[in-house]
């Protein structure tokens, strides 16, 4: 390979450091000699781009190659506690937090019954939560650059607030951002819990390698995230995917059902237990029950199963129409159920002819975290290693 030319500007420098990094990330153990041979750095550079590393902390010695005649060449290893990210996923029944590495390495996690006054409250059990977490499994605070937040709801940055966050109270009424950033000490990015799962899919679930699909959120309400092209949508207010209010279910001209959407009106868990208690079934039926009815046999749990995915097959039909995506993955307690896929794939086969796999999603409830983790590395990285970290230290 045609080595880089030698250069000492601060441009040049920097993409050699992303360069070393990036295959450190990569590759885990490494020697300076296959460093060289990915990146294409001289011999000099790469010495000095490591030597730098090392001291600064982002490498460290791993030992030496084995199995090799004469000299053993020394192996570098990316030093995982240099950078800590942190990832929550905040929702209605659980909070979920989670530390991982630059590398994705976790290296840290726990979960508890989100604290259902909400509100404050549950800004100050997530900072109690990740507090008792990085002890629990010796993971050092200052280590920790950033923080990801995985939330139901729309962020408006302007306040800080979350808004229709319809399962967790008080969540309108404060700066939810400004606070709990305060209460963590770190740089604090809020995102839809629907997008962090979808990236999670595209980051270590079942649509890794796929450009293009959509990852459908079904649960006590229902919602979309979308992969085009490799990349995820978000759109101007950052509400792509709030399929709850396709036209589609109850009547969209009702304004009543302009606080949840026509569509989540009837598919949600509430309006699957309505319909439960409607056809005869015991009243306060959770979807567990309703799926429990419909593995016994019970005709009242066949309609409403089957009315539910008539629905959700109407939603991915028109979605199909306007994004073309090669796969839907079905998330959440109720769209991921084996019975909910099979029927949704079979009124699918009958409303469009728009060739569509679908799967149910592979992290199960994680899912949120996971993607919650990778935006917290990618930010994470694009600032220590980016064009930005370079802006950044030659600002005045």
């Amino acid at each position: 390979m045609k080595k880089k030319p030698e250069t000492t500007t601060p441009v040049a420098r920097q993409l050699s450091v992303q360069a070393v990094i990036s295959a450190a990330l990569e590759h885990g153990s490494i020697t300076r000699t296959r460093l060289a041979e990915i990146t294409g750095l001289s011999k000099q550079t790469m010495s000095e781009v490591v030597r730098d590393l090392v001291r600064d902390g982002w490498l460290r010695e791993g030992g030496q190659e084995t199995g090799s005649v004469g000299r053993r060449a020394t192996i570098y290893e990316f030093q995982e506690s240099a950078c800590y990210v942190l990832g929550v996923d905040l929702g209605g029944l659980n909070v979920r937090a989670a530390v991982a590495a630059l590398n994705g390495n976790v290296v840290a996690e726990d979960v508890e019954e989100t604290d259902r006054r909400g509100g404050i409250y549950v800004i100050d059990q997530i900072a109690a939560l990740v507090a008792r977490m990085c002890a629990r499994f010796g993971v050092a605070k200052r280590g920790v650059r950033m923080g990801v937040i995985a939330v139901s709801g729309v962020h408006q940055q302007s306040t800080g607030a979350i808004l229709a966050a319809s399962n967790i109270s008080g969540m309108a009424e404060i700066d939810f951002t400004g606070l709990l950033a305060e209460r963590l000490g770190l740089p604090l990015f809020v995102e839809n819990a629907v997008d962090m799962a979808t990236r999670g899919e595209r980051w270590r679930g079942g649509a890794q390698n796929v450009d293009n699909f959509v990852f459908f959120g079904h649960g006590a309400g229902i919602g979309m995230g979308a992969v085009i092209d490799g990349k995820l949508l978000k759109g101007r207010r950052g509400a792509i995917g709030e399929i709850a209010f396709l036209p589609i279910g109850a009547n969209a001209f009702d304004s009543r059902n302009f606080g949840v959407g026509p569509l989540e009106a009837e598919v949600g868990a509430a309006a699957m237990a309505r319909k439960f208690e409607g056809y005869g079934g015991p009243a306060g039926a959770t979807a567990r029950d309703i799926f429990d009815a419909l593995e016994q046999g019970r005709e009242a749990a066949e309609i409403v199963v089957d009315e539910t995915a008539r629905l959700v097959a109407l939603a991915v039909a028109s979605v199909a129409a306007i994004l073309d995506p090669e796969l839907v993955i079905m998330g959440g307690q109720i769209g991921v159920h084996p019975a909910m896929i099979e029927r949704v794939t079979r009124f699918l086969q009958r409303c469009s002819p728009i060739p569509v796999r679908i799967e149910a999603a592979s992290l199960g409830p994680r899912a949120q975290l996971i993607g919650a983790l990778g935006a917290g590395i990618e930010l994470a990285y694009s600032q220590l290693f980016g064009m930005s970290a370079l802006t950044a230290r030659s600002a005045p």
